[in-house]
């Protein structure tokens, strides 16, 4: 009798693990830069001490979510930082061993835009196992790892990493559109490739964006803006409080509709269509006024498709 109660909670444990949700994740790099010696906590954990060979101390396969980390060295303050960790991910901490200075800070705001030519281009991600590896791409430094290199030429490249002995090369084709990933992994001595067609953080090429209206929805032709502009010139955030805040690189993009609602005390702007417009519009006017010619202005076909356009 006992067996046969065994064996059906047995079974019904296989299928509760066959059917409930899985959590698949692809595992981060974490590379903690510091001089030797340094001691490194994690969640409270004591993980070791940064070395030489590492340039510090590299841990991988990292969990995303949220974490502690904690620094210390005799003689000098302790350091801390909180760190959120997503998929596939490669992280630097970088931790500097110096004497109280003063400090400088730019107080001008700044903003610049480009106006890139048209032409066949693709995406390339070049990383590193440890980090911080100096990169020659086609035979030209610029710099050390991680790197993402955008609006490349579509054509064949050469790619070089060195970590302090070490040496690893790869050549390789980029077609237009394309998304390069290369990661060379000096602790197995090899570079690794990964390919698509179109690069996910890019967004989609166009976005339909459909208001109450149902039969005239605008079409947006993102990709041709993102070549034309940069992300700053048409996203931006919101701070904790709700109040609009500049777009900075690596930064969440949602829906406008997360803000532009019934819930902002802005009636201008409390919806898809006048945000939309005012921001549209509103840009092409002033590239008419720069350049002479702009985007739709005027004339509601030139965004909107209607029924009978079909």
């Amino acid at each position: 009798m006992m067996k046969k109660k065994f064996l059906s909670l047995l079974c019904s444990l296989v299928v509760m693990s066959v059917f409930l949700p899985q959590n698949i994740y692809a595992g981060s790099t974490l590379q903690i830069s510091a001089a030797p010696g340094v001691s490194i906590w994690l969640d409270k954990n004591l993980i070791g001490k940064t070395t030489k060979e590492q340039n510090g101390l590299v841990i991988t396969d990292l969990a995303p979510g949220e974490y502690a980390l904690r620094a210390s060295l005799p003689g000098y303050d302790i350091s801390e930082t909180l760190l959120t960790v997503k998929n596939n991910q490669s992280i630097e901490w970088r931790i500097k061993l110096a004497k109280p200075t003063m400090q400088v800070e730019e107080t001008v705001k700044r903003v610049n835009s480009l106006m890139i030519e048209a032409k066949p281009t693709g995406t390339v991600v070049l990383r590193s196992i440890p980090l911080n590896a100096e990169i020659f791409f086609d035979g030209e430094s610029i710099g050390s790892t991680d790197k993402k290199l955008t609006y490349v030429p579509a054509a064949e490249h050469a790619v070089k990493f060195i970590f302090q002995q070490g040496e690893l090369v790869e050549k390789f084709s980029l077609q237009p559109d394309e998304f390069i990933l290369l990661r060379a992994d000096f602790t197995k001595g090899e570079i690794v490739k990964e390919t698509s067609r179109t690069d996910t953080n890019l967004g989609p090429a166009v976005i339909k964006m459909q208001t109450s209206r149902k039969r005239k929805p605008a079409q947006f032709p993102h990709r041709k803006h993102q070549e034309m502009y940069g992300c700053a010139n048409c996203h931006h955030g919101r701070d904790r409080e709700g109040k609009q805040v500049p777009y900075s690189e690596g930064m969440e993009i949602q829906h406008c509709v997360t803000c532009h609602n019934l819930k902002m005390e802005n009636k201008k702007l409390n919806n898809l269509m006048q945000a939309a417009h005012a921001r549209c519009k509103g840009c092409h006017k002033k590239v008419v006024q720069e350049s002479g010619k702009a985007g739709p202005i005027g004339k509601c076909r030139g965004c909107h498709v209607f029924e009978k356009d079909k």
